[in-house]
């Protein structure tokens, strides 16, 4: 890409910066002028963009393509002009198509492309120049299954065909990582290469597969090296090019275990037909092709390499991955085998020795690779290592007399989080949502809970969540309430400022002294906070204890 391109993504905003934009460049929403987007009709946009596209390509004549994308969001002008050139309150593919034909006819040399994403999914009435060109972005349907087989294989065959028929190249913008988890191995090679395949019969020109970051994804360099040869030819034996790259690479022994696991799981990744999106929480990872027996026993065996790779880099970063991922899985499953923790007979959760172990070896081992983020928002390793310490702490012989307990949810689910075992699995979740948190968007949430269930219990402990980014908010209100709603205990929670972060809140169940009793049948009503707009509560555990 820096052999080739004058402006890759979405860079105008870099590009822009050393000039003074008047509030004409921006998008008008209504009445107000938002500088969270571009007005793609603005004579000054226009202006300043042709300027340093001429003095890129000046610089450097190699540098012959040029990506003119609207900023990251939902947002499109509907000033008089970008209405009249086609715009509507959800389609900026108008004015977008506009300004690169002004541009394309200007430097006849150079080739302009934009995204066929969010706001730019519509062909405009009038014609593209010959050099201007699209980059079909596959994030709605790019779900670890071949796009064939799939239930969206017919609109996206469309969507190619309506593009080739626009312009003359079609290029895809492909994704082959889990943005949420990088150190997810996200094995979609066989995935990729029948998608490849089909992008090919479709006549497509030409694809940019989005994988790693900045920092790392786990095997990335296998996946590279795989994924450039199938860009040359997309028939190449994806087994025997696994075992090639491992056995270049690594010591025999050390590369036999990655062999035999990577040729494993990229095989049960292509076969099992689960969704796996490329924002996904380790459960989905886990029903996709990260099986915990498996991927345990795997783990022990890479570990005896340690001793005689520990100054490897590329070794280290596999272990600091690895090492993440397992603990991910204890984190994922609780109590049990594959857990952090068990359950005496006390009903006291007991922390593993083996967790703190592997909380002291990802410190070393990411010291030691110099990694520190493991995703797309860069959560840091630090912190996480930090996070999982101080909840360890709390539940290490805690009571939990709720464990897998029956209960009843009395308030409306959203579609995809219907999962009430949630939320007394003894799974403790992080700043991460897609982990071990019962999301509540659409209602408060309410559960009915029998006394007998919890008759040893003093308290009720709960967590939550809050990411503003993701309108996820702490709750306003907690009450335990008699089945005709009237209140035993009710707490009021202040409001809190901070973007992202985890707490938990107890509340001390009625005693033999209190004025009003907990029934034989109660209600937990968590009432979700007051923000105006879109906002919604995540749940965590809930503990009596």
């Amino acid at each position: 890409m820096e052999l080739e391109w004058g402006i890759w993504g979405h860079n105008l905003s870099k590009i822009l910066k050393e000039y003074s934009l008047p509030q004409t460049a921006y998008a008008q929403v209504g009445n107000q002028r938002v500088e969270d987007q571009f007005c793609f009709t603005s004579d000054t946009l226009f202006k300043y963009v042709n300027e340093r596209i001429g003095s890129i390509y000046a610089t450097d004549s190699a540098l012959n393509k040029y990506m003119i994308l609207p900023n990251d969001n939902d947002i499109v002008c509907t000033c008089n002009t970008c209405k009249a050139v086609g715009n509507t309150t959800t389609d900026a593919a108008p004015a977008v198509f506009n300004f690169l034909n002004s541009l394309a006819r200007n430097h006849q040399e150079l080739s302009f492309f934009t995204t066929a994403y969010v706001t730019v999914r519509e062909i405009p009435k009038f014609k593209a120049a010959t050099n201007v060109g699209i980059f079909y972005s596959t994030i709605h349907i790019q779900k670890g299954i071949p796009i064939e087989e799939t239930k969206d294989f017919k609109d996206f065959e469309y969507d190619i065909k309506k593009w080739r028929n626009y312009v003359d190249n079609v290029f895809i913008w492909d994704y082959t990582v889990n943005f949420d988890n990088y150190f997810d191995i996200y094995p979609s090679i066989k995935v990729t290469q029948k998608n490849l395949k089909l992008y090919k019969k479709l006549g497509v020109n030409g694809v940019f597969l989005h994988g790693s970051e900045y920092d790392y994804s786990t095997f990335q360099d296998l996946k590279t090296t795989l994924f450039a040869k199938l860009l040359w030819d997309t028939t190449i034996n994806v087994d025997q090019e696994i075992n090639t790259y491992f056995h270049e690479n690594f010591p025999k022994k050390l590369a036999g275990a990655l062999t035999n696991y990577y040729t494993f799981i990229d095989n049960t990744f292509f076969l099992n037909k689960e969704e796996l999106g490329i924002y996904s929480g380790i459960n989905k990872s886990v029903k996709k092709y990260l099986d915990p027996k498996v991927f345990f026993s795997f783990y022990n065996e890479f570990d005896t390499n340690t001793e005689k790779n520990k100054y490897d880099k590329d070794f280290l970063k596999i272990a600091t991955a690895l090492t993440f991922l397992k603990l991910e899985i204890m984190r994922d499953n609780g109590v049990g085998t594959y857990g952090f923790a068990t359950l005496d007979s006390e009903n006291q959760i007991i922390v593993k020795n083996e967790t703190i172990l592997l909380l002291d070896r990802l410190t070393a081992f990411s010291r030691a690779s110099n990694l520190k983020t493991y995703n797309e928002v860069n959560y840091t390793i630090e912190d996480y290592i930090k996070s999982w310490r101080q909840n360890i702490f709390r539940y290490h012989k805690r009571k939990h007399f709720f464990y897998k307990k029956p209960f009843k949810v009395l308030s409306k689910l959203d579609e995809d989080y219907k999962n009430i075992k949630t939320l007394n699995d003894a799974a403790f979740g992080l700043k991460d949502y897609n982990t071990n948190w019962l999301i509540c968007s659409v209602d408060n949430l309410v559960l009915k809970i029998d006394k007998e269930e919890i008759k040893q219990s003093k308290k009720i402990t709960l967590s939550f969540l809050q990411d503003t980014k993701h309108a996820i908010f702490y709750p306003s209100v907690i009450e335990i309430l008699d089945t005709n709603y009237k209140i035993i205990k009710r707490l009021k929670l202040p409001s809190e400022d901070e973007n992202i972060g985890t707490k938990e809140v107890s509340i001390d169940l009625p005693t033999k002294f209190d004025d009003e009793q907990l029934p034989n049948t109660f209600i937990v009503n968590i009432i979700r906070s007051n923000v105006v707009g879109k906002n919604a509560l995540a749940c965590d555990e809930i503990i009596f204890n």
